[in-house]
């Protein structure tokens, strides 16, 4: 799966960013600028800077010129995804704070968990997820499982580019289930209370399940929202 031009555009302007190019308080270069030093129209120079604004870190006013206002994202905690781009920024926002690893067979009840085979052998990184900036305060409990005979290197490091991503479909389910003593704990939160759980399950050209995460979440911290625009045909 190609990943889309704008998003390029976005990475490449990361980058800029952070190796020093772009400076919080400077300019970016014009649209017009942008459009010819990449060779992309003016719609996709616009997408680029527009996912750059939802991540608060530019400000665009007319007449101004767009301004970096932050070196990386700024944005509340989104825990649904609704493209790569959206995991690999999960990816680079967040990370688990002193991660447990191991090997696990699955038994039938994990296998159902998961949807995969039962007696399979697969590696489970376990952990709080937090902000990177924020290690002591938990956002989620997350299960990271990986299919045993596939390359660990880059699924340990937890960063992930959006290519990396668009390379297999992504499932996700949103389910709810209860706190348990060690969850609550982990979390500090309060045991038996609520939790959204949000499974991601990616899966290869094939149809083969690769890894699968699983992010449990305090219920009372994160909220979902969705707007149905009215149909004013008549």
């Amino acid at each position: 799966m190609a990943v889309p031009r704008y998003q390029q555009l976005v990475e490449d302007l990361l980058t800029q960013v952070a190796n020093g190019s772009i400076v919080v308080g400077g300019r970016l270069p014009t649209e017009e600028q942008i459009c010819a030093e990449h060779g992309l129209a003016r719609g996709t120079v616009r997408q680029a800077l527009e996912r750059l604004e939802q991540l608060g870190m530019i400000d665009r006013r007319p007449g101004a010129g767009t301004v970096l206002t932050a070196d990386r994202p700024v944005g509340q905690y989104q825990p649904l995804v609704q493209t790569a781009a959206d995991v690999a920024t999960l990816a680079a926002e967040t990370r688990l704070v002193r991660p447990r690893t191991s090997e696990v067979k699955l038994t039938a009840a994990m296998a159902e968990r998961l949807g995969a085979r039962a007696g399979t052998t697969w590696l489970l990184v376990q952990g709080v997820r937090a902000r990177r900036r924020e290690p002591d305060t938990p956002l989620c409990w997350s299960e990271q499982y990986l299919r045993s005979n596939l390359p660990r290197e880059k699924f340990m490091s937890g960063r992930f580019t959006t290519e990396d991503v668009a390379t297999h479909a992504i499932e996700q389910t949103i389910s709810a289930a209860l706190l348990t003593d060690d969850l609550a704990a982990a979390l500090d939160a309060v045991a038996g209370n609520a939790a959204l759980v949000i499974t991601r399950r990616h899966r290869d050209n094939r149809g083969h399940l690769d890894s699968v995460g699983i992010h449990t979440h305090p219920a009372d911290r994160y909220t979902i929202t969705t707007t149905i625009p009215a149909n004013c045909e008549r």
